[in-house]
């Protein structure tokens, strides 16, 4: 029989302590990803404004409900009521002719104008669904909304697509609240271990202090019962009787130990049918904790993941720039930060639509990703800016390094629809200063950026 000392119940209070600091983490990541996802609701809703009275009575409340703590029921109350307000202002729109009319530039005012080409909503539409695809379960959604995005985009399609976005949202928050509530349980559930791990060690502790006091019982029945023996045969008159009181006393001792198995047997199988249980239990739990701590692990991942382009995002760069900072300063090996910008990218996108320019961004960043050593850095920054860490650089050698991935790329056959596209890349350099922060020496960069932008694009400058 083993019993359960110490050290284990050490090692379960750390395994529970480094299981609550995991779960805290994930409970702060999801919090901040709800933060975004109302935020980004707000400046959409923000922006379709002025639709029809009923749809800006409906967006009000829904900005008014997003802007403090929501449950899934508030705004799935709110859901019917804003389909309804969407769903009138598509009965109020004008029919379409049936034959097409001479073709006119659209007024600003139309509510039949383009609005996609409006880079704030372009920003607005492009950052929320980078934000849901995150969500692995809502890739099929995102995706088809992204295909009705990729044609210029009517104000008649826009409350379509804001019920679209609406539901795509409620179903995140749904899932961000239910990954809460699973770690609520779970750790409800530690502390419920916890604590039959504590009662089950105390319980150990009982059946041996109980196992220790029948030995203890039956070592004093065994000496009363030899002494006995001993005391018989000193005052037996004959042989025979000597016998009859040895036989006695014998019968006596086997009962004894018979009741004392009998008490072991008892106890040993209650411990075992103990150990049987808390076995499994624990079993339970650490599967369940594993299965939390890999989602947790994946929400991490995911969100230092650009959902476009698959290499780092903003964040990503941001703790590895913390990082890098902390080396530099420790031993002071030269590190080069470079900004990189697409050229022209808003008449990639005017011409051939969004899609054509996400495929841009996803093979630039591949060949980046491709192009750097295995110490240097690669993120997506934001939009068509890619930001690199050039780790045991000189300024001289980044800029050398940075002009031929530039030049490399200028010289890639890009084609959309068969048709040839041609993509080249401006970009500043700099080295990292003495009492540089991240945003100092990004900025530095992203300055020289835009001067190689001002000199005729398709180039390098240094700061």
């Amino acid at each position: 029989m083993r019993v359960k000392n110490g050290t284990d119940t050490d090692n379960w209070r750390k395994k529970y302590f480094d299981s609550l600091d995991s779960l805290e983490s994930g409970q702060r990541q999801f919090r901040a990803m709800e933060t975004a996802l109302k935020r980004l609701a707000g400046r959409l809703c923000t922006a379709s404004l002025g639709q029809s009275a009923q749809l800006d009575e409906e967006i009000n409340k829904l900005q008014k409900v997003i802007r403090r703590e929501v449950s899934i029921d508030e705004l799935e109350q709110i859901t019917p009521a804003l389909t309804e307000a969407i769903q009138a202002l598509d009965r109020s729109a004008p029919a379409r002719p049936v034959a097409a009319a001479p073709a006119t530039p659209m007024q600003p005012d139309s509510p039949r104008a383009a609005i996609i080409g409006d880079e704030r909503i372009r920003s607005i539409l492009a950052a929320l669904l980078a934000e849901l695809r995150r969500d692995p379960e809502l890739l099929d959604q995102v995706d088809a909304l992204d295909a009705k995005l990729a044609a210029s985009m009517t104000r008649d399609q826009l409350p379509e697509v804001l019920s679209s976005l609406t539901e795509i949202v409620s179903q995140r928050i749904h899932r961000i609240e239910r990954s809460k509530q699973e770690i609520e349980t779970l750790l409800s559930q530690m502390v419920g271990k916890l604590d039959e791990i504590g009662q089950f060690v105390a319980e150990q502790n009982q059946h041996q202090s109980q196992s220790q006091s029948s030995s203890e019982t039956l070592n004093t029945q065994l000496v009363g019962e030899m002494k006995a023996m001993g005391e018989s045969v000193e005052s037996a008159r004959d042989l025979q009787q000597i016998r009859t009181q040895v036989r006695v006393r014998l019968d006596s001792i086997d009962l004894h130990l018979q009741e004392f198995r009998q008490r072991e047997t008892t106890r040993a199988s209650a411990v075992r049918a103990r150990n049987e249980q808390m076995r499994q239990r624990v079993s339970v739990l650490e599967a369940e904790a594993n299965r939390l701590h890999k989602q947790l692990n994946d929400e991490r991942l995911l969100s230092t993941i650009d959902a476009l382009t698959k290499i780092p995002n903003r964040l990503a760069y941001e703790k590895r720039m913390e990082e890098e900072l902390s080396r530099w300063r420790r031993f002071k090996q030269p590190t080069c930060i470079a900004v990189l910008d697409v050229d022209h990218f808003k008449r990639i996108n005017d011409t051939w639509g969004h899609r054509a320019g996400d495929r841009v961004l996803s093979a630039l960043a591949e060949r980046l990703a491709a192009r750097i050593r295995g110490t240097d850095f690669v993120a997506r920054y934001g939009g068509e800016e890619f930001v690199m860490i050039l780790s045991g650089t000189q300024l001289d050698a980044a800029v050398g390094l940075i002009d031929e991935m530039r030049i490399a790329i200028a010289k890639v056959g890009f084609h959309f629809r068969g048709t040839p596209l041609s993509v080249t890349i401006s970009s500043g350099v700099t080295a990292l200063l003495a009492g540089d922060s991240s945003n100092a020496a990004f900025d530095r960069a992203d300055r020289a950026m835009y001067r190689a932008k001002e000199s005729g694009r398709n180039r390098c400058v240094a700061a």
